[in-house]
């Protein structure tokens, strides 16, 4: 069986080959060490981080390739995050060990046969949900972060912590919302608009409102959203989708008088800021993973912080890769036991929130954070 082995060098030679880093990432170093440094009065924070890189394949598909791309992309922007708390903690040791998954259950399954992983306090990834479960099943003291996916089948490993809020905790906060105007104004038709193709976000709103036994009319339509004639007032979601889709929805609002429609949206689209002045007539309402609020002075220094050391075209797997880094970073250095203190309080990164909760004693941890804007 071919050994599976793990890169423990500094990013310096890690990042040293790689084209448009190699001169800024030059200048400085993160040194690797197994001994505790005693000039540092911390106790150091040991984290793998465990991506697709594929950097050692000589020969790489369009699609790894893609995920290649994304993993570095990630990985870039959580060494910036580690370069910031440095800058902030500066007697804080901070070991980073990288595994090259490339993409391969077998290669994982190997690393976590033969690597001691005693000493490590979080291990961030894999990507995927197979390769996140043969982790856990394999490590259940170590906490485990998956960045990007949330699965109801992951719920059920206690040392996971799922970083991507899931699409039903998008809706709870519009669904308060019509709650109340429902009370006051006994509006009782709703028309959800967009693409939700396992029907999931339908369903939850359907029971929902059940469930606070609101009676109402309940309308889905993926597209074609100019078919609706409709004389009384009315909610409208809009579940969400591509760039069309959006501006199918922005038509669709501007046919009826602000005191027929109350329009809502799930997830970010950036056909809301292209026509703010008209959905803030309508008082538009909207929840999103994502979001930066350029007034926050934090904020605002740690993108410039990003902006110096990568460039002025930041992309969404840097941002996340900056923001989940950061986050779990500093729970560590409160509490090198990160399962005490990850539904302790919530953070505001750059673009996402992280608000933790334990789904029950025996199963892991969900992100419900997540941003609700109103256009005034």
């Amino acid at each position: 069986m071919k050994k599976t082995f793990i890169i423990l060098f500094s990013f310096i030679i890690l990042l040293g080959g790689v084209k448009n880093q190699k001169s800024e990432y030059n200048q400085e170093k993160i040194i690797i060490k197994k001994k505790e440094d005693k000039s540092y009065h911390t106790k150091p924070i040991n984290i793998i981080f465990m991506l697709p890189l594929f950097f050692s394949s000589t020969e790489i598909n369009q699609e790894n390739k893609k995920l290649s791309d994304h993993a570095f992309s990630f990985y870039l922007g959580s060494k910036t995050a580690i370069d910031f708390v440095l800058l902030l903690k500066k007697k804080q040791k901070i070991n980073i060990q990288i595994f090259d998954t490339k993409n391969e259950r077998k290669r994982i399954t190997n690393f976590i046969h033969s690597y001691d992983l005693s000493k490590i306090h979080a291990i961030i990834g894999p990507f995927f949900r197979s390769s996140l479960e043969e982790v856990a099943r394999n490590n259940k003291r170590i906490p485990i972060i998956s960045p990007f996916i949330s699965s109801d089948h992951l719920d059920f490993y206690p040392n996971i912590i799922q970083a991507e809020a899931k699409d039903i905790y998008l809706i709870e906060p519009i669904l308060k919302e019509i709650k109340i105007i429902h009370q006051k104004e006994k509006i009782k038709k709703l028309y959800l608009l967009g693409e939700d193709p396992s029907k999931k976000i339908t369903n939850f709103i359907k029971n929902k409102l059940l469930q606070w036994n609101l009676h109402f009319q309940i309308y889905y339509l993926k597209n074609n959203f100019s078919n609706i004639i409709n004389n009384t007032p009315f909610f409208a979601v809009f579940l969400g989708g591509n760039s069309l889709l959006g501006k199918e929805f922005i038509e669709f609002i501007k046919r009826f008088p602000i005191n027929k429609i109350i329009p809502f949206g799930i997830g970010y689209n950036n056909i809301y800021y292209k026509n703010i002045s008209l959905l803030k007539e309508y008082k538009f309402l909207f929840t999103s993973r994502y979001h930066f609020n350029k007034n926050d002075e934090n904020k605002k220094k740690m993108f410039f912080f990003m902006k110096k050391k990568l460039g002025d075209n930041l992309n969404k797997y840097q941002l996340l890769g900056f923001d989940l880094s950061y986050d779990i970073l500093y729970r560590l250095i409160e509490n090198n036991n990160l399962f005490k203190i990850i539904n302790k309080k919530s953070f505001s990164g750059l673009v996402s929130k992280y608000e933790y909760h334990k789904i029950s004693d025996e199963e892991g941890y969900i992100n419900r954070g997540l941003w609700i804007i109103r256009l005034r």
